[in-house]
This record gives C-alpha cells, structure tokens and sequence, in this order.
C-alpha cells in the first residue's frame, strides 16, 4: 500500500517538474521580448496570412499553445490586433504546438542535463547573452522532467488497473474524452502530449490509444482561454469561442479517417514518439488549413454573432482602432 502511494506521489512529483519546466521556459521566451511584442505584432499581421505565421512561430517558439491563445484573446480585447487576426494566429497555433510532440520524441537521457549545464554557463557569462541562459536552462528542464516520468511510471506501467482504464481508451470516442478532461484538469495539452509518448514508448498503450487522446488534447488546451474570455469584452468571447469550435470540428471531421491517420503514422517511423508526433501535425495541420481556406466565410459567419454585433454597438476600443474587412 504505501509503495503504491509513494510509487503515485513521485509521478505527480515529475509531472509537476515537466508542467513547471514547460511554464518556466515560456515566462522567459516571452519576458526576452516582451517590450517589443505588441510592436511586432502589428508589423507582422500587416503581411497576408501574417497572423497564422505569427500563431504558429509564436506558438513552436513558447511551447504553449495555451499562453498564446489566451494572449491572442487579451490583445483582442485591448485593441491591439483585429477579430481577423486574432483568428489567423489562433489557427496558426494549432499548427505551432504540435513542435511539442517533435520535441519530446528527441528525448534522450543526455540532452536534459546537456542544456541545463548549456543554460547555467551561459547565464554566468557577463555579457547580453546571459539573459538567454535561463530560457535554456528552462529547454533542458523540460526533458530532464520527463525522463523522470518516464522512470517514476516504470513500475505502474503494467499494472493491470492502469491498463484496463486506458485500454478502454481503445474505442476513439472515449479516448477523445479521456484527452479533453485530462487536459482541462493539467491546463496544457503538451503535458498530454508528453505523457502519451512516455506511455506509447513504455508498452503500456498502443497507437489506436494514443491518436485519440493527443487529438482530444487539442480541444481540452482552448479551455484556458475560454475562461479568460469571460472576464472581457464580447469581442474577446466569441475569439475563444472560436478556437474552441474549430478545434472540435477539426476533430469531428478526422474521426473517420483515424484508421488511415494509423496508418500514415506507422508508415512513416517505427519509433512509437515518432508516430504520435506525425498523427498529431496531420491532425491539427489538417483543421487549420481547412479553415485558412475557408477564412473569408467564416470571418462572415462569425461577424453576425450577437457578440460580435454587440462589440460595435458597445464602440469598443478594438473596433474604434481597427476596422477588419
């Protein structure tokens, strides 16, 4: 009994690590260019299609899809960036966080400590480049954190409890669930990514597992900025609305094609990480792109939402400073 609760306790330790590693790091990415950020901004969505670049950039850079959209969802809010390009970078987020996955399925037991040691001499530098030592400390901690996941979950990983909750994850729907309820409760979906992997590596879960619960994942992560949403204006609403909606159709629309999205992805690598990360970037690639092409009718369709009507009667200070097409 105790060993199971010490067995328990060390897992939630570890992904405690890896949650704060992730959230360390993203803090420095964004405070090295915090001041310039709103001014890049507004450069940057000027070009065609510059907010679906900036989501996914952004997003790859920070390693939280999470961050980004409730920022995207502030800066709407303030006035900073249109409702349309508010859209694109949420959609380029999509695309943005599946670096997560590439990142974690290079894990190895070197590059952890190498970037942490990396991180620490340079920040002991005296000169600029210090200031970057921390944001690559940050980058190792995250897979120092997951090999210890992987080790704290070495003697759980046949357990037949374990195993019996997650093989009923076999049946797409429930692994759907399984990933929107876990990644609302973590509030990261690269968490769920990261312990998928560990997981599918380990044996303790196969690809028909996996697929549905990373996908689910990408529905679950738009939860932060719904309930940031909540405290702004209508404008800020309907983006995170939005994003939540788009997910959901993107996976609705993919559910048939789970067995050939399998397929692609067992093709494609024999290494089960490798899998996971290719199945991951089809999917949300795939919704993203589906709704670039689309953008036109639905930033129309969106435009009639009472909260997007209610902005302009309101003369909020988004629609005053920018007027979208």
């Amino acid at each position: 009994m105790f060993e199971n609760f010490q067995t328990i306790t060390i897992i939630i330790a570890s992904i405690a690590l890896f949650v704060f590693g992730l959230q360390s790091f993203s803090k420095e990415i964004e405070h090295l260019g915090a001041e310039r950020l709103s001014k890049w901004i507004r450069k940057i969505t000027r070009i065609p299609l510059g907010g679906f670049l900036l989501g996914g950039v952004f997003t790859a850079v920070i390693q939280s899809s999470t961050l980004v959209s409730t920022l995207t969802v502030s800066l709407v809010n303030a006035g900073v960036i249109t409702f349309r390009d508010s859209i694109l970078i949420l959609l380029g987020t999509n695309v943005g966080t599946t670096s997560t996955a590439w990142i974690v399925s290079m894990n190895s037991s070197f590059l952890g400590p190498f970037f942490i040691v990396l991180g620490t001499i340079i920040s002991m530098i005296p000169a600029k480049i210090a200031v970057a030592g921390k944001s690559i400390f940050y980058f190792g901690f995250i897979f120092f954190a997951l090999s210890f996941i992987s080790q704290a979950m070495e003697p759980i990983k046949n357990d037949p409890y374990l195993v019996g909750i997650l093989s009923t994850a076999s049946n797409p729907l429930l692994g759907i669930v399984y990933g929107i309820i876990i990644t609302i409760i973590i509030q990261s979906s690269s968490v769920v990514v990261g312990l998928v992997i560990v997981l599918l590596s380990q044996g303790t879960i196969n690809i028909d597992i996996a697929i549905p619960i990373v996908i689910g994942a990408n529905i679950g992560t738009t939860s932060t900025a719904l309930m940031v949403s909540l405290r702004f204006s209508p404008i800020s609403k309907l983006v995170a609305w939005s994003a939540s909606t788009f997910n959901i159709v993107g996976v609705i629309l993919m559910f048939p094609f789970f067995g050939l999205l399998k397929n692609i992805a067992v093709s494609f690598s024999q290494e089960p990480a490798l899998q996971v990360a290719m199945a991951y970037t089809i999917s949300n690639t795939f919704t993203s792109l589906f709704f670039l092409l689309l953008i036109n009718p639905t930033i129309k369709r969106l435009q009639k939402h009472k909260w997007y009507k209610q902005s302009i009667e309101d003369n909020t200070p988004k629609e005053n400073r920018h007027k979208d097409p």
